[in-house]
């Protein structure tokens, strides 16, 4: 066998020992515990897109990876021995599903800031008492047009702009808006980024009046 078989052979044998063990069993744990060391010291673990996101790859691809072993403590039960090895089923994992949402999750931490292509962050400046976030955040509470009220996702017409923005203000996930709405979440992040490219102008002059 060679490095790379012995390797798989060896995340295989932990995998199995933790389904062997209840939640709570220390055998369990101890065991996940050396699986996610042997899989994050591996270098066989995919790095996607990797020539996009430049800037931001490192922050994404960290936030990928930290869901994906919280995933695989969680969920061992679902990996299949006799299917595939444990690194092709962290990287499919990895690739086709962590790796994407964490691209809306770091993306969108800084996407009201950058809102108007980076011009808001030099509106207002830092002795002022309203943050240009606060005045964006005003203006589409107030929505003195009715235009981001009816700003909707069209197959849920009661899910606005507005609530998006006033949700994702006050802290909520992407998830958690999601969960609750009952859609998805890419669906959720194209339609809030695409509303944000249509009203930046508008924001912006906002921030500009009021600032």
């Amino acid at each position: 066998m060679d490095v790379e078989d012995l390797l798989n052979e060896h995340l295989k044998q932990l995998a199995i020992i933790a389904q062997q063990h209840l939640p709570s069993a220390p055998e369990r744990q101890l065991a996940l515990t050396s699986l996610v060391y042997r899989i994050l010291n591996s270098s066989q673990l995919c790095r996607p897109q990797s020539k996009q996101f430049v800037g931001v790859y490192q922050d994404i691809y960290n936030e990928a990876v930290q869901d994906l072993l919280a995933y695989v403590c969680h969920n061992i039960n679902e990996y299949e021995p006799n299917r595939e090895s444990v690194m092709a089923w962290v990287n499919v994992l990895l690739e086709r599903r962590f790796f994407r949402d964490a691209i809306s999750k770091v993306i969108d931490q800084q996407q009201i800031k950058r809102i108007t292509l980076s011009e808001l962050d030099n509106i207002a400046s830092p002795t002022e008492s309203q943050t240009s976030i606060d005045l964006i955040k005003e203006c589409i509470e107030l929505d003195r047009e009715n235009l981001f009220r009816q700003e909707c996702i069209e197959q849920k017409l009661d899910t606005n702009f507005q609530t998006l923005v006033l949700q994702r203000t006050d802290g909520k996930s992407w998830k958690e808006i999601a969960a609750k709405l009952e859609i998805n979440v890419s669906t959720l992040t194209s339609f809030y980024s695409r509303c944000l490219a249509k009203f930046a102008d508008k924001l912006k002059a906002y921030c500009i009046e009021d600032g």
